[in-house]
């Protein structure tokens, strides 16, 4: 995903990734799944983390998340502009919002529409790491392209895919543990269909995601061809980091063990979209490897 990164910025990307995951599992089982105050008071912690008035000496012992992030952020943050830092600051409260989102469901006994849930998902899978990927490169994308429909669409889709594919994966803990927010069970409650045919959905869903990803970067490569030669490409590598991370996820996630003995419900998926080179078999992985994932192996692309 990122071969020429410096030890100390992966490194740092995995601590922000263990951070979003401690998040994510704390959400799932912990108490931040079930108590609005908690989520709400954790965040303000996070929030004055990020916007400097954190104060160590009033809070010496911290919990962990916040002691992390704590000893993450100047490092993460230094060069980075004003925009950057508040944009930041929106998709965290976003994801907030998503998890008090998720915690009223669970409280009703109520499942998202097919309408609602992407964009909730999106929001609670942590539209923040996307922007951490420009300063894991040391390069910002200036206000004016990030604010553009291409580049947001990139990034959604990166993360549609992400999120989706994990949905998949953790599908039959989520469906024991009686989860409703996850893509596959929100479209099977909806149109009454059985488990098979919405996991069909969801798989087709991520094929279109794929395309709609590469074509918007397509877009934006044809939107940034007025810009300095430098700023360019970094704003291609950026690029080429965020259109990876959904292989390089699922390629994790079936390596470390996280949702083990799950493929069993994966068993009809539609064909790989024209993207995938013939003679790939039509998995996940191969369909994710089209978007330049850790599938494919492929190197940055010349520019």
């Amino acid at each position: 995903m990122i071969p020429d990164a410096a030890t100390g910025d992966v490194e740092r990307l995995a601590r922000w990734i263990t951070v979003l995951f401690h998040l994510d599992d704390e959400q799932d089982e912990g108490p931040l799944g079930h108590c609005a105050s908690a989520v709400l008071d954790l965040y303000q912690a996070l929030t004055a983390v990020i916007d400097g008035h954190h104060r160590p000496a009033l809070d010496p012992a911290p919990p962990p998340v916040i002691a992390a992030v704590a000893d993450l952020w100047p490092a993460t943050a230094a060069g980075m502009s004003p925009q950057w830092r508040r944009r930041f600051r929106d998709h965290l409260h976003r994801h907030r919002d998503a998890f008090l989102t998720q915690i009223e469901h669970r409280r009703r006994g109520s499942t998202p529409t097919p309408q609602e849930y992407p964009a909730l998902r999106r929001d609670a899978n942590g539209a923040f790491m996307y922007d951490l990927v420009e300063a894991l490169h040391h390069a910002e994308v200036p206000p004016a392209i990030a604010q553009t429909p291409c580049w947001q669409q990139m990034c959604q889709a990166s993360n549609d895919l992400t999120a989706w594919t994990n949905d998949l994966l953790s599908l039959p803990r989520e469906a024991a543990a009686g989860e409703s927010t996850n893509y596959v069970i929100v479209l099977q409650r909806a149109s009454g269909c059985d488990l098979q045919s919405a996991v069909r959905q969801v798989s087709e869903r991520i094929q279109d995601r794929a395309r709609h990803m590469l074509a918007a970067r397509r877009r934006l490569h044809h939107t940034t061809r007025t810009l300095h030669p430098h700023q360019r490409t970094g704003i291609a590598q950026i690029a080429h980091t965020i259109c990876t991370m959904p292989g390089t996820h699922l390629a994790w996630l079936q390596e470390s063990g996280r949702y083990p003995a799950t493929a069993h419900h994966l068993t009809a998926l539609p064909p790989p979209p024209p993207d995938i080179p013939p003679g790939r078999p039509a998995t996940l992985p191969a369909l994710l490897g089209a978007t330049g994932g850790g599938f494919s192996n492929q190197k940055k692309e010349k520019r």
